[in-house]
């Protein structure tokens, strides 16, 4: 019984430092989540993606979003939309989504 009831015990630790494992990267996560945010809401202010710079901050900003988050489940696993015709759309659809935040 006694031998049931440490083997019980060491279960539960185990899971409590799964738990506390699962806390931490979830931290990191966040924190990561809230610099992506806080950059795509000061790119979509000073934004005009006239120029080749914008641009290129807007495919790094995608880049970011793809290794975060992954790519849109609606796109092929790869990042898409960094030509320069894509690029007004998904300007558009940052802005809006920044709005909401």
């Amino acid at each position: 019984m006694k031998e049931r009831l440490q083997h019980l015990l060491s279960e539960v630790g185990e899971s409590i430092d799964y738990m506390r494992s699962d806390i931490r990267n979830l931290s990191r996560y966040l924190a990561e989540l809230e610099e992506l945010v806080e950059a795509y809401r000061t790119f979509a202010s000073n934004t005009t993606l006239s120029t080749p710079t914008d641009r290129a901050e807007l495919r790094r900003l995608l880049k970011k979003t793809h290794k975060v988050l992954g790519p849109p489940p609606d796109r092929q696993p790869e990042l898409t939309g960094t030509d320069d015709s894509e690029t007004p759309a998904m300007a558009r659809a940052f802005r809006q989504a920044t709005r909401q935040l």
